[in-house]
């Protein structure tokens, strides 16, 4: 790409503030960025967690009809905004949702995310179960945030700016009372070659620093100017 497409390319970004109040943009380009080297077993979890849209909720069941018995739901989720990763899986639920009520009272949990969901593995044409399709297991303890703690804004920010049809369910279905929880990571099981599974430290996890460095995909968007909020819609 020359200097001067992208300076097109950008400049529309750069002056939006002037004529918008506190917009907030939720994704102007599309990124994608190769996992890290298998070797770097904490970085390489840290990656499919902050690079998953979203992951299986494993739990027993606590429902009359499906008393202890395993179950799965998948959430929507996000451990930050797209340049800034937590490693603190969140997610948005009803209590409405029999999953959520079952997790809430059972607390332990395991949360399944692979990279099957990204274009990585299409582009490798690996299947899903094959292991360098990777694939993470957290373990832990399911956790509802009080909006009174501090991880509350944290957990909405990091949800509503890579899921922005979040903001609406509050409105559209406000009945439904929506709460914000995490997952307590305390395992964390990779398979990400072949070889058998790997074990990173909760410590090794959190000290891992994921890199940015992205490129942007050619890929047609149209974006849509709203209060407060700019969204990206690809087609």
């Amino acid at each position: 790409m020359s200097k001067m497409a992208l300076v097109q390319l950008i400049f529309p970004v750069i002056f939006i503030p002037q004529f918008y109040n506190n917009v907030e943009c939720i994704s102007f380009f599309h990124f994608t960025q190769d996992p890290p080297p298998v070797r770097d077993i904490a970085l390489m979890s840290r990656y499919i967690v902050h690079n998953s849209d979203w992951a299986t909720l494993s739990y027993m069941g606590n429902q009359s009809f499906m008393d202890g018995m395993p179950m799965g739901r998948v959430y929507s989720v996000s451990d930050g905004t797209i340049n800034n990763s937590h490693g603190v899986p969140y997610i948005m639920a009803s209590p409405m949702d029999l999953s959520f009520q079952d997790v809430v009272k059972t607390k332990n949990c395991s949360l399944v995310l692979s990279l099957a969901q990204s274009d990585y593995c299409n582009k490798k044409s690996y299947d899903p179960e094959d292991p360098r399709c990777a694939q993470l297991i957290l373990t832990g303890k399911f956790v509802k945030l009080d909006k009174t703690d501090p991880e509350w804004n944290l957990a909405k920010t990091a949800l509503w700016t890579r899921h922005p049809a979040m903001r609406k369910w509050n409105i559209l279905v406000p009945g439904h009372k929506w709460e914000f929880a995490k997952v307590n990571i305390e395992h964390i099981t990779l398979i990400d070659t072949f070889g058998g599974r790997k074990y990173p430290t909760i410590a090794e996890y959190f000290k891992a620093t994921p890199t940015f460095k992205y490129w942007s995909k050619l890929k047609h968007s149209v974006i849509t100017v709203k209060e407060n909020v700019i969204i990206d819609e690809e087609f």
